[in-house]
């Protein structure tokens, strides 16, 4: 897989997790360079016997000091015929892009972020069964948390159970610090687990996910700690109506803001808008969040193959919040949430 050139002849890639796409490496330093004739894999001697049973398709270089310096002193010292350099504006610090300019004193640049990006939003046969893995396993987890007690446990307490429980399936790393927020922390959108002490008739919002080799999922649910005020309990409604509305709506040759459109209109009409402050949802990969994004501005269009969020919200300060989100497949027949653990509203003990 070579991303399409465009007004660059080679690609310099230095964001780990399009580096992992491209070559297979799964190591935590090293960069990518495509030329018209030859691709290149370099990183350090730490991961010298990882790069070489990892990476695919590349000529692995060990390099003394850090991978991209390597890099640019290989192209230098090999003068390598590379032509214009597409590099990853996006991902590359302004030390590392004043290194790059020092180094390769002399040689024309261009900006090609997002090109990698751009092909990981379609995902491969292998990538999705990867991905059906990962929401398998989280679904599990939240099974198990309905059949365990977690009134009068702290947040932190629920996501390391969560966590303990989701590594025990299979899980790789978390692809993101699981939430957990309780009571009117719950109208915290991106709240981080903290101290609070969960208690009855109250809202508690889980939003996580695993990962396996690499690829991950997302998932939110809201609970029901007992009945609820009137107030929750209609923003409950909404949220799900909203979400099964888009959820519908994320089919092949949509537009991404016509589905974020979708559920926003719906929770603007029952007088919710100004509390649904963020986009419907974004693509899953290699990353918990990546291309392409579902919101207003989106000028994403959904090809089959891709794999976004669909996660309304509505967040009451003071009061309480709620989320419903699913990790969707957007095939030729329509979608398939790849997370199944039912949106219904589920009461914790």
């Amino acid at each position: 897989m070579v991303p399409a050139r465009g007004k660059y002849d080679s690609l310099l890639v230095t964001h780990l997790p399009n580096v992992r796409y491209l070559t297979g490496y799964k190591g935590s330093s090293g960069c990518a360079l495509i030329t018209p004739r030859r691709r290149y894999f370099f990183t350090d001697f730490r991961y010298r016997e990882q790069a070489r049973r990892e990476v695919r398709d590349f000529d692995v270089r060990i390099t003394p000091g850090p991978a991209l310096d390597g890099c640019c002193r290989y192209i230098s010292a090999r003068r390598l015929k590379t032509g214009t350099i597409g590099y990853d504006g996006a991902h590359l610090t302004l030390r590392q892009h004043q290194l790059m300019k020092k180094l390769l004193k002399g040689m024309s640049f261009a900006d090609a972020a997002g090109a990698v990006e751009k092909m990981r939003e379609v995902k491969t046969r292998s990538e999705i069964l990867k991905m059906r893995r990962a929401c398998m396993i989280a679904d599990a987890a939240y099974k198990r948390l309905v059949r365990s007690r977690v009134v009068g446990r702290t947040e932190k307490e629920v996501a390391w159970r969560l966590e303990s429980a989701m590594r025990n399936h299979g899980s790789g790393p978390m692809p993101f610090e699981i939430i957990v927020v309780s009571g009117p922390r719950s109208a915290m959108p991106h709240g981080a687990a903290g101290e609070r002490v969960i208690r009855e008739g109250e809202l508690v919002v889980i939003d996580m996910g695993a990962s396996v080799d690499g690829y991950c999922s997302d998932v939110t649910r809201t609970f029901a700690t007992g009945p609820l005020p009137s107030k929750l309990a209609e923003i409950y409604r909404t949220v799900q109506e909203a979400q099964h509305r888009a959820f519908e709506g994320t089919i092949a040759g949509a537009a991404a803001a016509g589905v974020d459109a979708l559920a926003r209109d719906y929770i603007d009409a029952a007088g919710y808008g100004a509390a649904f402050g963020h986009s419907l949802g974004h693509g899953v990969g290699l990353e918990g969040h990546e291309g392409p994004v579902l919101s207003r501005g989106s000028k994403a269009v959904l090809e089959p193959g891709m794999v976004v969020t669909v996660e309304p919200g509505i967040y009451l300060e003071g009061l309480g919040g709620v989320r419903i989100e699913d990790t969707v497949l957007v095939t030729a027949g329509g979608p398939e949430a790849l997370t199944k653990f039912p949106r219904a509203l589920h009461e914790l003990a």
